[in-house]
């Protein structure tokens, strides 16, 4: 029963991903790869022990717990390097608008409505 369940979960989650089409091929593919080890730990739970016995691991799902953690450090290094890459992109932006948006005569930062001072 609960094969059948996270099965079921699996596919709709891969039909989500797939159906977005904003993955990239090797994303995709990447995606691909771990709903087949998935599914496959899923109907073989004795593989996942085999495997952990191979890698000197007490049980298949301490090993996989272990990929689950390096999985999550590499999505928040990911998502921290991308983040830092749109924040250097919009400060160059904004930059180039300023130098291409001068003041007109007589009008102060604070007219703009996008400065205020310091009170």
């Amino acid at each position: 029963m609960i094969t059948t369940v996270l099965l079921g979960l699996l596919i709709l989650q891969l039909g989500y991903i797939g159906s977005h089409r904003l993955l990239s091929r090797l994303q995709r593919i990447v995606v691909l790869l771990l709903f087949i080890a998935g599914a496959t730990l899923v109907v073989l739970p004795s593989l996942a022990n085999r495997v952990a016995n191979a890698l000197n691991v007490g049980r298949g799902a301490d090993l996989l717990l272990y990929f689950a953690v390096l999985a999550a450090v590499y999505a928040a290094a990911h998502f921290y390097f991308r983040l830092r890459q749109m924040e250097q992109t919009i400060v160059a932006i904004v930059r180039q608008l300023a130098l291409l948006t001068p003041l007109s005569e007589g009008e102060s930062k604070a007219d703009t409505g996008l400065w205020t001072p310091d009170a």
